[in-house]
């Protein structure tokens, strides 16, 4: 059976641990300060046990603390110009059944925009914001479809099914403001009304998910089983990227759509959940063994002055 977790033309329903291992002297991007900026450019950001969110300047390796640990924090989205964020928490005081949508400007910390949303029975949400930036699209919930509004919390389309199913937990934005969604059936994608969806790839694996676009549009990563795979955008040219004696997860492309981000050694822990560690490799259709020391065209994501691998327990950007 298909799954798609986290997330032919059809219309739409409705409204519309620190890990132990040590630093490689030897290997790629362990040579402290510059190496990273080389592969890909931007900045990471990670969510990451009792450090909150954290950013790893690509250029320069140096870490910095982009928010701290938040018990009200559902979860974030980084704009993909890396100019904003924006969080939904609980909100203030006793309304227990509303999120509270924060849009903050990440140069100088005022904010954008703010407002309560009201999931069904008060879940708790992931919302996450358009490649142009003028819309909010929430992840489906168990009880909620497609919710997509505008900045300041007006409702534009709720989508609740496609084809008398519904959707999975998970929402990607294509750079064309499309959207990538899934459901029993496969990965789809809809036009820019939100109106249709295209069936673009249906999958054989026992699960799947983890579902991320290229920000050039032309490729497509996700986790197939235990392991990263990659297809063209149209769902042609599945292959696997990834190889190792253990599990990866949550794969994220670079800005230049050259590399991918990927979260391997995937495992549950009873302080964090699930967690992983952080490793990049090309994103050139080739397999690599993300194992340490496996493969020396596998960078191992070390912040400069640390001789721990990077961890993550939360959702990762690369902008």
């Amino acid at each position: 059976m298909q799954q798609c977790k986290r997330w032919a033309p059809a219309l739409l329903v409705g409204l519309f641990c620190l890990t132990a291992c040590k630093k490689n002297n030897g290997g790629p991007g362990n040579n402290g300060g510059g190496y990273y900026g080389a592969a890909g450019g931007g900045a990471i950001y990670v969510q990451w046990a009792t450090e909150g969110i954290q950013k790893i300047d690509m250029a320069t390796d140096v870490e910095s603390k982009v928010m701290g640990e938040n018990l009200d924090l559902h979860d974030y989205w980084i704009s993909r110009d890396g100019k904003s964020m924006l969080t939904s928490k609980n909100a203030p005081g006793t309304d227990y059944d509303a999120n509270l949508y924060t849009l903050t400007n990440l140069s100088d910390g005022t904010i954008i925009s703010q407002f309560k949303y009201y999931p069904t029975d008060g879940d708790y949400t992931s919302p996450t914001l358009s490649p142009d930036g003028t819309m909010i699209g929430v992840v489906p919930t168990y009880e909620d479809g497609i919710v997509i509004m505008d900045l300041k919390g007006k409702i534009l389309h709720n989508l609740t099914s496609f084809n008398g199913k519904k959707f999975n937990r998970m929402l990607q934005w294509m750079p064309d403001n499309t959207i990538l969604f899934c459901t029993s059936d496969g990965l789809f994608r809809t036009n820019t009304a939100f109106t249709q969806g295209n069936l673009v790839k249906q999958f054989s694996f026992a699960s799947w998910g983890d579902v991320t676009p290229s920000p050039d549009g032309k490729k497509i990563a996700l986790k197939g089983g235990t392991h990263i795979w990659m297809m063209n955008a149209d769902g042609s040219n599945l292959v696997q990227v990834t190889t190792s004696t253990d599990e990866e997860a949550y794969p994220v492309f670079s800005p230049d759509s050259k590399y991918l981000l990927v979260g391997t050694n995937y495992r549950e822990s009873l302080a964090a959940s699930w967690l992983w560690e952080l490793r990049i490799i090309p994103a050139d259709g080739n397999q690599y063994n993300v194992d340490p020391d496996a493969d020396k065209h596998v960078i191992t994501v070390i912040p400069k002055g640390q001789t721990l691998v990077q961890s993550g327990d939360g959702s990762m950007f690369w902008r």
